[in-house]
């Protein structure tokens, strides 16, 4: 008699479920395959000796040769230094300006709470190019006004006296661009406090400033150290300014010591750079672990009573404008200075100090040749292309995760949420860095897939999957089940239940994870400097390759357009978040 194999229940309602939700369940796992799988490969290049393509054996000599690099643990210390003091700076602005613009009567609040997002309009290596036109030791131009005035008083220099090129410099380079983000995310918690603890406080004598340091940022600390942490994670991966400005400067961090290992020194040493690259990830981890303890446990701090609350603005008397004049002072350095360096060298045929003698000399030649070059067409489809894929997959991608991960009850759901969040522990160029290992070394190198333009939008969607997972996961919990039980009951799918109910209904925050996803890969530079080909060339490669060849007005030309281009679609992203905010409250 022949047996016949009856399946087991569980697999029957596994396959069930399957068969109704097809997309999801392959998007996922597409997505476990494009975090895993490169991962993997970069731990096993650093066992291995030789090119990826050609690996020559198994080895323990390039972490012999790491851990005994003195370049290494300098690398090191000055990577944590620097994220640690440029944290700091970046919460004492962010917050600063959070608490004057939503619960004070500074003037101009709603036009600071839009201006305040245009430095994520300027790509941070062309926030480094134009403060080294503005602070080389030599030529800088607001060292050149610093040294005519010290002359004047008796002091006479010949270079300086601010340097760029140094510690100081990306320490005040990484402090200024994280504002922003900070911002965002302590906004919020400034906004919905309930302001009862702080009336309490003045009932009790207490000034402002000791109600504010006593009372108000005590409440938020759970939300501060969050931002906190976060800024530092993203302190830690920087890698346009220290390549821009740390290199030409003999300071090495992580980010750098990785690039110029695989790219630059010779001969490339691929499988030193996979054991920076695996350094570096770890030591991330263990940063993220510790950011997802502190948001677990931030509860614990609400604020936000069931009764209805109206935050008190506080009345800040004669220092309302010295308030709005700082505020002005962050804005023109992080976008004024920086823009009108690098406007005024587009303008010019070759860089040379502000002057009226120079005037003479400004024109549109610059922009006239940017468009008439051969190439330029295919790098901006490149480009173009790139963002809209990017975009696109990354968001659809997380959408569906986050449906898996937030309404179905399968097992394992945990660990998708965390393979998901792993790769905001993984910083950009150890992303491209894995990718390349992966894709030059068999099976995976049969796909051909190294030198196009699908190689970058992967390396985007693994880098930006942890942000769209983290909004859509949000949003997903505001909508109600009720309304696609109501289609699963009419013979809906749960593909077109989602697509024809749940996506419309979570516009705004899919739309604002939209365009931010394409904002930052049309910034984006880490990844496609390390992956980047004739093939596969865009736009912040290309400018960042005339800069390297001396040709600095050329280069400000297309850094002029980039920004010109990017702050619209930063406006854009404004009006989602506000959107989003609205639903949520």
């Amino acid at each position: 008699m022949r047996t016949i194999a009856i399946p087991h229940p569980n697999f029957q309602v596994f396959l069930g479920r399957f068969r109704g939700n097809v997309i999801p369940f392959a998007l996922t796992a597409f997505l476990v395959f494009l975090v895993i799988i490169p991962l993997a490969r970069l731990l096993m290049s650093s066992f291995q000796s030789g090119h990826p393509a050609l690996p020559e054996g198994w080895t323990l000599q390039n972490y012999v040769a790491a851990y005994t690099m003195p370049l290494f643990y300098q690398a090191l210390g000055t990577t944590i230094i620097i994220s640690a003091v440029g944290t700091f700076l970046t919460l004492a602005i962010a917050i600063m300006f959070a608490w004057l613009i939503e619960r004070t009567d500074m003037p101009l609040r709603n036009l600071a709470w839009a201006l305040i997002l245009i430095p994520m309009a300027i790509p941070g290596v062309l926030f480094a190019l134009g403060w080294a036109l503005l602070l080389a030791p030599k030529t800088g131009a607001l060292n050149l006004i610093l040294r005519s005035v010290l002359g004047a008083l008796g002091f006479q220099l010949t270079e300086g006296p601010l340097n760029i090129y140094s510690m100081g410099g990306l320490i005040f380079l990484d402090g200024l661009r994280g504002v922003t983000t900070v911002f965002l995310m302590v906004v919020g918690a400034f906004r919905m406090m309930d302001p009862t603890m702080e009336e309490a406080a003045r009932v009790a004598k207490a000034d402002g400033r000791g109600a504010f340091f006593q009372v108000t940022l005590p409440a938020l600390m759970p939300a501060v150290l969050t931002a906190a942490i976060y800024s530092f994670i993203s302190s830690m991966e920087s890698f346009e300014g220290p390549l821009a400005i740390g290199l030409p400067g003999g300071i090495f961090v992580l980010s750098t010591l990785i690039y110029f290992t695989t790219r630059l020194q010779a001969p490339l040493d691929y499988g030193l750079g996979a054991v920076f690259g695996t350094v570096y990830m770890v030591l991330m981890l263990f940063l993220l672990a510790w950011y997802r303890r502190v948001v677990r446990y931030s509860e614990r701090f609400s604020t936000i009573t069931g009764k209805g609350f109206r935050p008190r603005v506080i009345s800040i008397g004669k220092w309302r404008y010295a308030a709005l004049g700082m505020f002005v002072v962050y804005f023109l350095v992080t976008v004024g200075a920086p823009f009108i360096i690098l406007l005024w060298a587009s303008l010019l045929p070759s860089y040379r100090i502000p002057s009226f003698e120079a005037l003479s000399l400004v024109s549109l030649s610059n922009y006239i040749q940017v468009f008439s070059m051969p190439q330029v067409g295919s790098v901006i489809w490149n480009t173009l292309l790139l963002m809209v894929i990017s975009a696109t997959a990354t968001m659809l991608m997380a959408f569906y995760v986050s449906w898996v991960i937030v309404r179905t009850e399968l097992r394992g759901r945990g660990v998708l949420d965390a393979v998901t969040f792993f790769p905001h522990a993984v910083p950009g160029i150890v992303i491209a860095l894995a990718l390349m290992m992966a894709y030059l070394s068999p099976p995976l190198k049969y796909l051909g897939i190294y030198g196009t333009l699908w190689i970058l939008a992967m390396g985007f969607i693994v880098s930006y999957i942890a942000f769209a997972t983290r909004l859509m996961n949000s949003a997903i919990i505001q909508v109600q089940k009720e309304l696609e039980h109501a289609a699963y009951v009419c013979g809906a799918t749960a593909s077109r239940t989602l697509l024809a109910i749940t996506l419309p209904l979570l516009f705004p925050a899919f739309a604002a994870g939209w365009v931010w996803v394409a904002v930052h890969a049309l910034r984006g530079f880490s990844i496609p400097l390390m992956l980047s080909s004739k093939s596969n060339e865009v736009f912040a490669v290309f400018l960042w390759d005339y800069w390297d060849r001396g040709l600095v007005s050329t280069a400000s030309a297309l850094g002029v357009l980039l920004i010109v281009v990017l702050i619209p679609l930063t406006l854009v992203m404004r009006h989602f978040i506000v959107r989003v905010s609205a639903q949520e409250r």
